[in-house]
């Protein structure tokens, strides 16, 4: 699921390096960090998650993070780096202390994340743990849409009338549709996982030749009037939300949807 998180930049290969499996398994990042990154690196390590992921074998990533620091008005972005420790054909079960992983450098990029409700401050950076990997060629829409989905949010915390269109869809969930405009003033923004922003095609009608119907590639300016935006796992019931933004000028529409969706 780590394309989901940040487009990486491939990483010049170092010498190969390999570490114990009781080094990796349940280790402290910030202690980690100088075994698996550059010196000139590792100096800047901050904080960091490391995970097995289920592959067969012995197998691990780490992702570290630097300083997190203001970007622009509302949104902080920090360094990160995303490096593998595994070995394919070690036992997966048992474990075995002293197996060893080859270490990889995976590679390196930048997440970004709303520092709403507040400015984007370095304090308030510091305690931001929302963030997405922006795609190359794409951040400049994904950061907009953030814009977008933080100003609904605001409105929505307000009381005066919604300019836009407020639908939420429950997916079978009892209750997650009572409020849907405080579900929107409430979203977990510290949960935030992806921004995807697209053009979806306009509605056919009785104008509209039959068939495929294909966006052309011209010159004129990409209009990227839509996102969703997902969320991991918060709340009762274990569900997530999922966001879609629409509009031209200006927000028109918010879907909430609320999914059960199993992760890996």
């Amino acid at each position: 699921m780590m394309e989901l998180l940040f487009a990486m930049a491939l990483a010049v290969q170092r010498p190969e390096r390999t570490l114990q499996l009781a080094e990796v398994k349940q280790a402290d990042p910030m202690v980690l960090a100088p075994k698996m990154l550059p010196p000139e690196t590792s100096e800047q390590i901050t904080g960091g998650w490391v995970r097995r992921y289920w592959a067969p074998g012995q197998m691990y990533q780490a992702l570290f993070w630097e300083k997190s620091l203001p970007e622009r008005d509302g949104i902080c972005a920090r360094r990160v780096h995303l490096v593998s420790a595994g070995n394919p054909t070690a036992p997966g079960n048992p474990d075995n202390p002293e197996t060893v992983l080859t270490v990889s450098d995976l590679g390196s990029g930048v997440q970004y994340g709303p520092s709403y409700p507040e400015p984007a401050t370095e304090a308030r950076c510091a305690e931001l743990t929302g963030y997405i990997g922006a795609s190359q060629g794409q951040v400049d829409n994904q950061l907009a849409a953030l814009d977008r989905l933080t100003e609904t949010m605001r409105l929505a915390a307000g009381t005066a009338d919604l300019p836009f269109a407020l639908e939420c869809d429950p997916q079978e969930s009892a209750t997650a549709c009572n409020d849907p405009r405080r579900a929107l003033a409430e979203l977990p923004l510290d949960k935030l996982l992806r921004v995807q922003p697209s053009r979806p095609l306009p509605p056919r009608n009785a104008s509209t030749p039959p068939g495929p119907r294909l966006f052309v590639q011209t010159d004129a300016p990409k209009n990227w009037n839509a996102a969703e935006v997902e969320f991991d796992t918060s709340g009762p019931g274990a569900r997530s939300w999922i966001v879609t933004l629409t509009g031209d000028e200006r927000v028109e529409t918010v879907r909430l949807r609320s999914a059960m969706i199993i992760r890996h």
